[in-house]
């Protein structure tokens, strides 16, 4: 039996089964993720990308005002409704002459050639590559950092589908009698069908992958960051610091770092206060040690600095860096801020614990010697 016999492309079957598969996508997603940014605009426009669907299926029986200027409408729609959804998942605002622009030139370019499919297709084409061409543009100018590699897939696969659209417009404009057959057997219809079933499945597996990659980004950042000040929390902060100090990048400084009379901030002036000085102070660490060290949040106002490469002068450097910048903090939150600073260094492999428990023996110093000041910690190493 000849198997071309027993299976037919028909535009028809391609249609319903376009649909169902956009609107179970959609339930997925919902679902899923319906709660993550974005998720259900994406959503919406597959639940509409199927109703122009059945819009298509049916215009042998409808008006041509509706089977034509309304179906094109719907399909712009759906993907400016994609445009939207992508600038909240990639924390873009998306302008919004880029969402209602296409879909008022569909409308116009529609109903002014209603008889001649040739156009209708070259310029729905157009306008829909423009529409993909702008949400690369969203997905490229993105500023978040996790998710690189399904970012570049989605990218890939948006400006992909442009061209793919260009190159259907000038197929379009040089042989518009084999866009005439819309429900028929057609290859060339059952090919397009085909490709929109791609579009979305790709598209929307990318997307959900993206979204549970940036989850688990998420939580994983929960499970080693600061919730307040966004450092190295304590646990996150030693086992990086134990790395560190494994790696003989000798010699090595571990700092603590104590902020004076914050208990005193906080019954004045409020928590919330303290907290904002908190942020403040632990964002100016960051700023002065760079990437030479690792910085974490101990618990409280105490902050802990652990710097390879770094001997001893070069670490009491960094301390008078450290309490000026403390104080020019004051300043600019309008108050008096200072700090104490316990120091050590160390030319052998000591345990991170007892680091910074030299440390912490000239914090105390500092601390009972003035405050706003930093104290050495004998230098030792292992007899």
């Amino acid at each position: 039996m000849n198997v071309s016999l027993m299976f037919k492309l028909d535009a028809p079957t391609l249609l319903i089964t376009l649909t169902a598969i956009q609107w179970l996508l959609a339930g997925f997603l919902l679902v899923q993720n319906r709660k993550e940014p974005g998720i259900n605009g994406w959503a919406v426009s597959l639940f509409i990308h199927g109703f122009s669907n059945l819009f298509l299926f049916a215009r042998p029986h409808l008006h041509p005002y509706i089977g034509i200027v309304f179906y094109n409408a719907c399909v712009i729609v759906a993907f400016s409704f994609s445009h939207w959804a992508l600038g909240q998942i990639f924390a873009r605002d998306v302008p919004r002459w880029q969402l209602m622009l296409p879909v008022i030139l569909s409308v116009i370019f529609m109903a002014s050639h209603l008889d001649d499919i040739g156009s209708r297709v070259v310029y729905a084409s157009l306008i829909v590559s423009m529409q993909l061409g702008l949400m690369t543009q969203t997905i490229v100018s993105s500023t978040n950092t996790g998710g690189q590699r399904l970012k570049r897939w989605l990218m890939m696969v948006m400006g992909g589908f442009s061209a793919a659209y260009v190159g259907r417009a000038t197929f379009a404009h040089l042989y518009p009698d084999l866009f005439t057959q819309l429900l028929g057997t057609s290859l060339i219809q059952a090919g397009l069908i085909l490709s929109g079933i791609a579009y979305s499945v790709i598209n929307t597996l990318i997307i959900f992958l993206y979204k549970l990659e940036r989850v688990h980004e998420k939580l994983q950042r929960e499970a080693t960051r600061d919730s307040l000040t966004g450092l190295f929390n304590r646990r996150a902060f030693l086992a990086r610091a134990k790395r560190r100090v494994e790696t003989a990048a000798f010699p090595i400084s571990v700092l603590m770092i104590d902020l004076d009379d914050f208990k005193a901030i906080n019954d004045s002036f409020g928590h919330s206060v303290g907290d904002k000085v908190l942020i403040h102070c632990a964002e100016t660490f960051e700023q002065v040690v760079d990437d030479n060290g690792i910085v974490g949040r101990l618990g409280g106002e105490e902050f802990a600095v652990v710097v390879p490469y770094c001997d001893s002068a070069s670490a009491q450097q960094l301390s008078a860096e450290l309490l000026r910048a403390v104080q020019n903090s004051g300043s600019a939150l309008e108050m008096t801020l200072s700090a104490s600073i316990g120091m050590t260094t160390t030319t052998e492999a000591l345990d991170i614990d007892c680091l910074l428990a030299q440390a912490d023996d000239a914090l105390y110093q500092a601390k009972h010697g003035g405050k706003n000041t930093f104290k050495v910690f004998p230098l030792r190493s292992i007899p």
